[in-house]
């Protein structure tokens, strides 16, 4: 058994609307949220016979709906970061990669120098 087998098993992944996924009282936006399994699990689940291509085909296309919340939410805390916040980021961006690097976020496009 894996891991993933064992939770689904065990009754800890839950399925809605072929969509299996793990269930959280408060996700990315503060409310109820049904985070669907990453590609690896569902491999895992379907080739131990526990859920059927359907699940797999509804649970992709639900977690690119969720990944793409999950980044619009980022996207706006990045926005509303106070400056300290930002100061912060910073010192621990210089701590990590040194001085002198040109530091950039993917999802915002932020770019800075440390």
């Amino acid at each position: 058994m894996s891991y993933i087998t064992d939770k689904f098993e065990n009754g800890e992944v839950v399925i809605k609307d072929f969509v299996c996924g793990w269930e959280f009282e408060k996700g990315f936006h503060g409310t109820y949220e049904h985070r669907p399994l990453m590609a690896d699990a569902m491999s895992e689940l379907l080739e131990a016979g526990l859920i059927t291509q359907q699940h797999v085909d509804a649970t992709e296309a639900a977690r690119e709906v969720s990944n793409k919340l999950a980044i619009e939410a980022y996207i706006k805390a990045q926005a509303n970061r106070t400056p300290e916040q930002i100061a912060e980021e910073r010192f621990e961006a210089r701590a990590a990669f040194g001085p002198g690097e040109k530091i950039v976020n993917v999802f915002t496009g932020e770019s800075f120098c440390t």
